[in-house]
């Protein structure tokens, strides 16, 4: 089931409000406004990373070479999607129930959904009448303007996230961590769930961001990228948010109409 509605007619922009409810998930989204932004780190700050990390860790080495990238206007899910956002859609579409579903914790209705993989990711997403975001997206959303490595800013703080220095060893509640939001109002964008996004890494696997509740510091950062063993069914630590992206186009069309 594919379903699409009009952003520039659901929110009557432009300009566009901060903050909507998608209309049929309803899943809080955020607006990141178009612009500029820093995709990825530099020389500089990989020796940096290193450093903290203790060792020269290859993964990080593809976060480099950083670049500069324009994007327009853009809504992003304010929460990783949820168990109860999950079971809303498997019950109108009969879609596959998650493989942890059943297990301790594994359908708590406020914590991330995971136990799935990608292309479950894009089914929900076109139920949602959105997508997964492009790298792109999901790290401007993340990070905002200011290159920060933590969705906070850029000195570590254990306890703004669910990450490995806690030592909960599983996902908690998507509000749980208010400290950690991004600049733009998203939280558990580091740490909790790594979250799938569209683009390939590695021998041409899908791409997850953000990290989860077993990576310390230097694997919770905005712009580290990881992927699965399994894209089919995932882990216990990989779930998802969407996007709802704002064609140029239909905001200069809408605009002198």
């Amino acid at each position: 089931m594919e379903r699409n509605w009009d952003i520039l007619g659901y929110v009557q922009g432009p300009p566009f409000p901060s903050r909507i409810v998608s209309p049929y998930d309803q899943a809080e989204m955020v607006l990141v406004p178009a612009g500029e932004f820093t995709l990825g780190i530099d020389e500089g700050e990989l020796m940096q990373i290193f450093a903290l990390d203790g060792k020269k860790n290859p993964v990080f080495m593809t976060e480099s070479p950083s670049r500069r990238v324009l994007v327009d206007d853009y809504y992003i899910d304010a929460y990783p999607v949820t168990n109860t956002q999950y079971a809303k859609f498997i019950e109108e579409t009969g879609h596959r129930r998650p493989i942890l579903w059943g297990k301790e914790g594994g359908d708590d209705p406020l914590q991330p959904v995971v136990g799935l993989g990608w292309d479950d990711g894009r089914v929900y997403a076109a139920w949602a009448g959105k997508s997964l975001p492009t790298e792109e997206l999901w790290e401007k959303a993340a990070r905002g303007t200011d290159r920060r490595w933590w969705p906070w800013g850029n000195d570590f703080c254990a306890g703004y996230i669910n990450s490995g220095e806690l030592q909960i060893g599983r996902t908690t509640n998507v509000t749980q961590f208010p400290k950690g939001i991004s600049p733009h109002g998203c939280y558990d964008m580091s740490g909790n769930v790594w979250e799938m996004c569209e683009g390939s890494w590695i021998e041409n696997m899908p791409l997850m961001r953000g990290g989860c509740f077993l990576g310390r510091a230097t694997f919770v950062r905005t712009t580290v990228r990881w992927s699965p063993e399994d894209p089919v069914d995932g882990a216990h630590w990989l779930g998802f948010r969407c996007v709802k992206e704002i064609p140029k186009g239909e905001v200069n069309s809408h605009e002198s109409a």
